[in-house]
């Protein structure tokens, strides 16, 4: 029986099935799957059905999936697999025990094995009687720490040998708060690692059901922040986060050769803080701040400084506004750089930050900037022990890319009516 791709699987997943089932190489495409989405978006239906698919297609293919906990096992991973099996109508290919609890698929013996984190000892000594473990699936990556799945990865990842091919998924619904450590994962680009996103409106209504989409629905009008994060993916914050107009996505070539009103900035540091340029664009008629590009340093010489600078591609006639360190400033002046100190004074930062709130959208590059995007996306009201959000901005939190865009825009947000 031949089951075509549309008849197993969404619309929204054609994409990442071509790349980890590539017909003309026979090569998966990437190395790591990232599956980050909100309820009912399919995920976790379509890993099971390529798990299968790859065990299949590959005779030296053995799998390994991994929840946190090993008591959930049964009902979440390993009954999502049955489904794919059965899905396909191969069933009587696989042999599916649980206790121990593993599907074998017969005609070869390649094996699906299901462990818990919880013990992780047990992980690294798993045995094969042949073939390697080709595949890993993280389910609920969230309930991972980072050390756990960089352990288990060492462990899974070293009987391949050099030409060894991997496939490592795994799926999340992504928390409310940027501060999580898989949120702000997903920020960092990584050449060997395809990031797919998904929602159960992109699933064939007839997959999903009505009720779902209705629920769905009646949450975006009652509690739209809970909408966002529970059926968008979003990650929405915690409802304490000092900027809520914050967008992430890398800024095109194209854009930043069009800027017209450019405004450098630095924050002096040395250790443990660090210095940090950043570069950005304002438009004031469309209310909106770009920032494209930015480094930070530590334990560095003003004259090494100066050469980073250069090789950054600042200019030394072109306008910085730093922090207002006299000594600092009067080396790069002296070397010839077109610098002043910021005015700073009683309140400045309350009124920069209250202005930076006040913008329609500020728009940070997480490829050029990725600790931009981590300031300003982290960056949250303290609470007591009570839960009470606090008044005033947060002290202690870092915000040194935040200080260096303060500096530089300190001529906008300090105008009368700006």
């Amino acid at each position: 029986m031949t089951l075509k791709a549309s008849e197993l699987i969404s619309r929204n997943f054609k994409e990442p099935l071509l790349y980890a089932l590539d017909a003309k190489t026979h090569e998966p495409r990437y190395r790591f799957y990232t599956f980050a989405g909100g309820r009912g978006s399919l995920k976790s239906s379509f890993i099971s059905i390529v798990i299968i698919l790859l065990i299949i297609k590959f005779k030296f293919v053995n799998v390994l999936v991994l929840r946190k906990v090993s008591n959930t096992l049964l009902d979440s991973v390993y009954a999502q697999l049955q489904w794919a099996i059965e899905l396909l109508g191969v069933e009587d290919s696989f042999k599916c025990t649980t206790s121990p609890m593993k599907i074998i698929y017969k005609p070869t013996g390649q094996t699906i094995l299901f462990r818990g984190v919880d013990k992780p000892t047990k992980i690294k000594s798993i045995k094969l009687k042949s073939g390697y473990f080709a595949v890993a699936w993280y389910e609920e990556s969230t309930e991972f720490t980072p050390e756990e799945i960089r352990s288990v990865n060492q462990s899974v990842m070293r009987g391949g040998g050099m030409d060894g091919k991997y496939w490592i998924f795994d799926s999340f619904n992504p928390p409310v708060s940027a501060r999580n450590w898989k949120n702000r994962d997903l920020l960092v680009e990584k050449a060997n690692r395809y990031i797919h996103r998904s929602t159960i409106f992109e699933a064939p209504v007839q997959w999903v059901g009505t009720a779902a989409l209705e629920e769905a629905e009646h949450l975006r009008v009652t509690n739209p922040r809970m909408f966002d994060n529970e059926i968008m993916g979003l990650a929405t914050g915690t409802g304490k986060n000092v900027f809520e107009n914050i967008t992430v996505r890398e800024i095109t070539d194209e854009e930043i050769n069009g800027f017209e009103w450019i405004y450098r900035g630095i924050d002096w540091g040395y250790y443990p803080d660090p210095f940090v340029y950043c570069e950005m664009c304002y438009d004031a008629q469309k209310r909106t701040l770009w920032i494209y590009k930015g480094f930070s340093l530590l334990r560095s010489s003003n004259d090494n400084t100066q050469s980073e600078l250069i090789a950054h591609g600042v200019h030394t006639d072109e306008p910085i506004v730093a922090d207002n360190d006299n000594k600092d400033i009067g080396d790069f002046r002296s070397w010839g750089w077109n610098m002043r100190a910021a005015e700073k004074g009683p309140g400045s930062l309350e009124a920069g930050f209250k202005w930076l709130q006040s913008l329609d959208a500020i728009i940070i590059d997480n490829v050029r900037v990725p600790e931009a995007v981590t300031e300003f996306t982290e960056y949250e009201y303290e609470i007591d022990k009570q839960g009470n959000v606090l008044s005033g901005y947060p002290q202690g939190q870092a915000d040194h890319y935040m200080a260096a865009v303060r500096y530089a825009l300190e001529i906008i947000w300090k105008r009368r009516g700006m």
